[in-house]
């Protein structure tokens, strides 16, 4: 998990529609989510601009999430998440603020759990003149227990040992276990990222030679938005001497 810089200002176009407004008020007067209108939050404009903003990896694991067989773009691993369920907060179904992008796997864990610390907000008719940029305000009423990576930066508050993601705070472990980012496959992605750079840098202790460069290169890694696991990347950039030493 890293923080994301999202522009709320450059809405899609295809999320300003005024068919988006009748969508809205339709799923208002039914008080529910219509899932009739399940494509309509993710036209390609959307879709398009999420991949940027993420560089094309879930926000939650950060593993790349278009990941495709023979181009058979059916194949693909991602997927329009609602951070505020739109089970629940249905008039947020199509706000931009509210929509992410994500891995299947991370979405489907993360499915409709939203826990908060206070009482849930209601909807109301002041939040529309902000309605593409409202989970702020949201927020800090709510309190919820997940993180928004939009919104918060929690890279600080992560460990990697051995490649598993940890963390003592209860809102970042909280989210890792609700979105299952300590799974087996996503433990060993980084775990292989980890020893890759602790061999090749005992490697060179071993022979004698410096090995500035790594940590050169590890740190223009953490700098490319496209990489895959930018957080541990950082992690061991803070305490790769501490590893070296068997510390950690």
């Amino acid at each position: 998990m890293i923080k994301i810089a999202k522009d709320l200002s450059a809405v899609p176009s295809s999320l300003l529609e005024a068919k988006m407004d009748e969508m809205r008020s339709a799923c208002l007067s039914e008080e529910k989510y219509l899932k009739r209108f399940n494509n309509n939050y993710k036209k390609e404009d959307t879709k398009q601009k999420l991949k940027e903003i993420y560089a094309d990896k879930c926000v939650f694991c950060e593993q790349k999430v278009i990941t495709c067989v023979d181009n058979r773009m059916q194949d693909c691993t991602s997927t329009v998440e609602h951070y505020r369920p739109k089970s629940s907060y249905y008039w947020l179904a199509f706000s931009w603020d509210n929509l992410l992008l994500c891995c299947n796997k991370c979405n489907q864990n993360k499915d409709n759990n939203f826990e908060i610390l206070h009482d849930k907000i209601e909807y109301d008719e002041a939040f529309n003149e902000n309605i593409h940029s409202s989970t702020v305000i949201y927020n800090e009423r709510e309190e919820p227990k997940i993180i928004h990576p939009e919104i918060e930066s929690v890279i600080q508050k992560l460990t990697f040992n051995n490649g598993i993601i940890s963390s003592t705070d209860n809102r970042v472990k909280y989210t890792i276990k609700t979105c299952g980012i300590d799974r087996d496959v996503l433990n060993e992605s980084r775990k292989k990222i980890l020893k890759s750079f602790l061999d090749s840098v005992n490697k060179r202790i071993v022979l004698g030679q410096d090995y500035d460069d790594i940590i050169k290169n590890l740190m223009d890694d953490i700098k490319q938005k496209q990489k895959e696991f930018i957080a541990l990347r950082f992690w061991i950039y803070q305490n790769y001497e501490s590893l070296l030493k068997g510390q950690i």
